[in-house]
């Protein structure tokens, strides 16, 4: 096969693989518009009851789209496991993406399970943990941990993100949004008991969780493509290696 019939089957896949790109991440946008606008017109004139409860429509996409990216952190960190060893990555950190992949799996358990909700009742709440402030719901502080955990984690990322304006610009959105959900889902003020109001942050903490979860998926999704063209591009430029 003669080099310029090499590179025209590359240029061929490298476009085929950005309009896969472009599916992909249309169709997380596309999703995360869509789906609470349908919530909200089928449930009129309440359209909060397609966000309420632990069982609502929102906790089902959430529960599948903190699968799907865990399964898009694993792909990144085994395009780059692959990439070390064909000599198309430069020597970095692997293991934070694996860290993101679990991080996301333990996040789907809990939507699906209520994981939060039992450490509350069953550890928190008995034990007399963060009960007495006043701001905050009794014991109800374990989604603010998990954030902790993945600012900590989040750090050993932004190396390579950097690398790619839009997945920095999108993973740190997502960080903000999620740091919102959570604190809306913990704190306890007078007027949140307000039923009006109540309504209004639920559907507001669904959203901004959805939503970072799309923007999650959105910055990992970037990482993965690029790796997959760094690493068809490795193996074009050296076909026999």
């Amino acid at each position: 096969m003669t080099t310029g019939s090499i590179n025209v089957r590359l240029e061929n896949t490298l476009s085929e693989l950005d309009r896969a790109r472009r599916w992909m991440l249309g169709s997380f946008v596309g999703v995360n518009l869509l789906f609470p606008t349908l919530l909200f017109v089928a449930a009129w004139p309440r359209p909060w009851k397609g966000f309420a409860g632990e069982e609502s429509p929102i906790n089902w996409l959430s529960t599948i789209q903190c699968t799907l990216i865990a399964l898009i952190a694993f792909g990144v960190w085994a395009l780059t496991e692959i990439g070390r060893r064909a000599g198309t990555e430069p020597l970095q950190r692997r293991w934070p993406w694996l860290a993101f992949s679990g991080g996301f799996l333990a996040m789907a358990a809990d939507e699906r399970f209520r994981g939060h909700e039992l450490i509350r009742e069953k550890f928190l709440k008995p034990q007399g943990v963060l009960t007495e402030v006043d701001f905050l719901l009794p014991g109800d502080v374990a989604l603010i941990g998990y954030v902790v955990v993945g600012l900590v984690l989040s750090w050993f990322l932004l190396e390579e993100l950097r690398q790619i304006r839009a997945s920095l610009i999108y993973f740190v959105a997502a960080i903000v949004l999620i740091g919102i959900s959570a604190v809306q889902d913990s704190l306890d003020l007078p007027f949140f008991h307000t039923p009006g109001f109540r309504h209004f942050q639920t559907v507001a903490e669904e959203l901004a969780e959805v939503w970072a979860q799309m923007l999650f998926a959105l910055s990992f999704l970037l990482v993965f493509f690029q790796k997959a063209r760094n690493l068809l591009r490795g193996l074009a430029s050296d076909p026999t290696g």
